[in-house]
């Protein structure tokens, strides 16, 4: 019984602290930009993400890095195939899927409901 609770317990502490524990800084990064975006990144963003994506990050996250500097009110179409490919590769980080799948449904900004996530996966 004791070791049940001990066990929920941790299991509790991990999952509170996992987005910001678990999120690599790229993650964390494009997060940060789709919560911000307004139909299409900023210069300053595209800066950004142009280092994730010429940086030592993997494949997926730097395609998800370039669909993301690719917005122009939304994803393009070559774009959310790449998204909804990793978004639905239970090989990639949880927190990497979950940003794909956001950024493929993006539409001129980020629904209310995805901010909230995206938040999450920044730490906020």
């Amino acid at each position: 019984m004791k070791s049940t609770k001990l066990l929920a317990v941790l299991l509790l502490l991990v999952t509170a602290y996992a987005p910001h524990a678990f999120a690599g800084d790229a993650v964390a990064t494009m997060a940060k930009i789709v919560g911000s975006l307004q139909h299409f990144p900023s210069n300053a963003d595209k800066e950004a993400l142009a280092a994730i994506a010429a940086g030592d990050e993997s494949a997926s996250v730097k395609a998800v890095a370039n669909a993301i500097a690719g917005i122009s009110h939304k994803v393009g179409s070559a774009d959310k195939a790449g998204l909804e490919a990793i978004a639905a590769n239970e090989a990639e980080p949880a927190l990497l899927r979950q940003l794909a799948t956001i950024v493929a449904g993006v539409n001129h900004m980020p629904s209310a409901e995805a901010k909230t996530a995206l938040a999450a996966l920044t730490g906020q």
